[in-house]
């Protein structure tokens, strides 16, 4: 049995027939055929079957499929994890959630370049639809990023702290306010967002502060910033979130206030726990250490530090 009668045999089992899986393998059917043959004569048992609506696992598997599936993730796994240690040596890829309060990750990376020009440094936007998947997943080593984040895969280092405001359209009732108190807004319908984690949301839209349940959220999730802001705009609803983040993006017919009674929000960089390769500690260390010097040019104050 090699690796390739498992993917075989997945394609086959989750295309629902030969010949779609034939076509995404780049084989013949007929050749795809003699291999899932070949690997029922070494199991000794029949996996497939054909019933009315195609090809069908049977019991023995349905066992099988689970257990290959496995097996396939956890080598693709192993591949990526080789190629991300060969390349690690060299390259650090970070991950930035704008905007960052001051262009923070601007200061940040250049100053890490300067002090290590051995390292490539490459970066990518993580919007708040992905939030930290890009970083479970391997996509990214490291990431400057609004917390919080999974406490058990991910250790996150706070750098700044940014007061929290609420976006209001034309014509609300708070239109006028100078400020937003907690316990008015929490009666507020707000603008759902894609829910990538329930820990996130669950900060962002204060679970918490409503006794664990979420908000009523009119309208379609969305999965980008401006697409949150054209719904505050359309559904005549809110959405709170890190006052300057709102402040640099804000379009016409919508204002920010500031929300009183909350904790801060707070930035900062995150690794994965099981990340054992130094480049991405070095970074982290980095940054932290940098930030408890005097305030980087172009940094907007804030509670910095670890």
């Amino acid at each position: 049995m090699e690796l390739r009668h498992l993917r075989y045999f997945v394609a086959v089992a989750e295309q629902g027939g030969f010949t779609r899986a034939a076509t995404l393998l780049h084989l013949s059917q007929p050749a795809l055929s003699r291999q899932i043959r070949d690997l029922e004569r070494e199991l000794c048992v029949q996996l497939l079957i054909r019933g009315p609506v195609g090809v069908l696992p049977t019991p023995a598997g349905e066992v099988f499929y689970e257990r290959a599936r496995h097996v396939l993730a956890a080598v693709d796994e192993a591949g990526r994890a080789a190629r991300r240690a060969a390349e690690g040596q060299r390259t650090l890829r970070v991950g930035v959630w704008l905007p960052l309060p001051g262009g923070l990750h601007i200061s940040l990376l250049t100053a890490f370049g300067h002090a290590h020009p051995e390292v490539h440094l490459s970066w990518r936007e993580i919007g708040f639809a992905e939030y930290e998947q890009p970083l479970l997943d391997g996509e990214v080593d490291v990431a400057l990023m609004w917390l919080p984040v999974d406490p058990e895969r991910l250790l996150a280092v706070p750098l700044a702290s940014e007061p929290r405001g609420l976006a209001v359209p034309r014509g609300h009732a708070l239109w006028d306010a100078d400020s937003v108190p907690l316990a008015d807004a929490l009666s507020l319908p707000l603008a759902p967002v894609h829910q990538v984690s329930t820990r996130m949301c669950g900060y962002w839209q204060m679970w918490a502060e409503r006794g664990g349940e979420p908000p009523l959220a009119p309208g379609e999730p969305s999965a980008t910033v401006p697409e949150l802001l054209l719904a505050i705009r359309l559904n005549g609803v809110v959405c709170p979130g890190p006052l300057y983040t709102y402040q640099v993006q804000l379009p016409e017919g919508l204002r920010v206030l500031p929300l009183t009674g909350v904790t801060d929000a707070e930035c900062g960089v995150v690794r994965r726990r099981d990340d054992r390769r130094e480049l991405p500690r070095l970074f982290c260390d980095f940054v932290v250490a940098i930030l408890r010097r005097p305030p980087l040019p172009g940094v907007m104050p804030g509670r910095q530090g670890a």
